[in-house]
């Protein structure tokens, strides 16, 4: 994908994101660390960390296929049967509530699940006539699996391409003052029978729950983050809140 489409992509759906999506997260951290936490192969060569994670870019997954090793896919899910590319920038988000009944999602949901390696998220906050930028991450500052699904497309070149869609719920109480959705949290307790072929689709949708909000927290970040070509650990840390309270 080019800088151009990829530019064009963003600008599209950072403003169905204040609406509907999930449209940016982050996981930066040592490649030998991931492999610890989700005890998988990790290629320290190849090993993007990202502070800014975009649609159209390339980003660590685990899927059921490969869940021994950190594979890279690109966010932005092209169903199989797509004649073109072009619905990939209106697929980074698969709705719980309706992944079986969407054709673009109900076969990868039976049989192409992943794991979204992430340590948190955005979400931007429509105040008066400000958006303002949120992170989102666990209290215990731990690593965490978003839900996810991907397939394989193969274009007219005969290029076999791989990319994913998050699956995003209901927000919790935390998020709600944010935003009305929020990403499908995994437990590790449930994470290896996401990605295994023990349950059916129905006891699957089980796990599409938000997340306990007592176990996250969020704060303001700069607007550095609204850029997808800005990238470090600036993004994250924690900014002088943009409004006071008013008294009166």
């Amino acid at each position: 994908m080019t800088k151009s489409y990829l530019i064009k992509l963003f600008l599209a759906n950072f403003v169905f994101n204040i609406k509907e999506m999930c449209g940016r997260y982050s996981f930066a951290q040592l490649s030998i660390e991931v492999e610890k936490w989700f005890k998988i192969h990790v290629d320290g060569n190849t090993y993007i960390a990202r502070y800014n994670a975009a649609p159209g870019q390339l980003q660590g997954v685990i899927t059921n296929s490969n869940p021994q090793t950190l594979s890279y896919l690109t966010w932005g899910l092209i169903p199989f049967w797509a004649k073109d590319s072009t619905m990939a920038s209106k697929l980074i988000n698969a709705r719980s509530e309706t992944i079986l009944s969407k054709p673009a999602y109900n076969k990868s949901f039976h049989s192409k699940r992943c794991l979204i390696p992430a340590d948190g998220f955005y979400e931007w906050k429509k105040m008066g006539k400000q958006i303002i930028p949120h992170h989102i991450r666990l209290k215990s500052l731990e690593m965490f699996a978003i839900a996810g699904i991907w397939d394989e497309w193969i274009s007219e070149s005969g290029k076999a391409i791989q990319t994913f869609s998050l699956i995003t719920t209901s927000a919790n109480q935390i998020m709600k003052p944010i935003h009305q959705r929020m990403p499908v949290i995994l437990t590790p307790e449930t994470e290896g029978a996401w990605l295994s072929n023990d349950l059916k689709p129905r006891e699957l949708l089980d796990f599409l729950r938000p997340y306990p909000d007592e176990n996250m927290e969020v704060y303001e970040v700069s607007n550095l983050v609204n850029s997808v070509v800005n990238e470090g650990e600036s993004l994250k840390i924690q900014a002088k809140p943009t409004h006071q309270l008013s008294l009166f």
